[in-house]
């Protein structure tokens, strides 16, 4: 009796692993892909109910500053100045400073603004507006995510397909 393997086995066996990996390496991209947008869009939901929050035990403006890049990292600060809408200043309190890259992500606002206000009650400092920011692939997909800040300063993340 023959010890191993004969040629024909390891030729099938050699076939089932490459119909394998065919099939489970694209779909482990496109898993990473989500993961990443997933990640991101946590990310933005954190520190938007962080500055919220401290809106209201501070009983104070909180103001979470993008620096004009909403993907490389956020300043979230007590806001003296009135509005609530000015990068940190000397009479301000940092509360914390984020800093990450979005690799392959990107961060679209229905505002101009790079600042988001929260007043001393948790609302949000936009006159009664919403906002909306947009998580999406840099490599074209058509399918993203969305964060929404209703007028109350709640934050709420729903799927998209309109992805620029």
């Amino acid at each position: 009796m023959q010890k191993g393997f004969t040629l024909i086995e390891l030729m099938v066996t050699l076939a089932v692993l490459v119909v394998t990996l065919s099939i489970g390496v694209p779909n482990f991209s496109i898993w990473i892909k989500n993961n990443r947008i997933n990640e991101s869009t946590r990310t933005l939901t954190s520190a938007l109910q962080l500055a919220r929050s401290e809106a209201v035990s501070r009983q104070s403006v909180i103001t979470i500053n993008s620096g004009g890049n909403w993907t490389n990292g956020l300043t979230i600060y007590t806001d003296t100045t009135p509005g609530g809408n000015t990068p940190i200043t000397a009479g301000d309190t940092l509360i914390k400073d984020l800093d990450f890259s979005m690799n392959g992500i990107t961060v679209n606002s229905d505002d101009v603004n790079d600042f988001v206000s929260f007043t001393s009650s948790g609302l949000l400092n936009e006159g009664g507006a919403q906002r909306t920011f947009r998580f999406c692939q840099s490599s074209g997909e058509t399918e993203g995510t969305s964060v929404t800040i209703n007028s109350v300063g709640r934050a709420a993340i729903n799927t998209i397909d309109n992805c620029p």
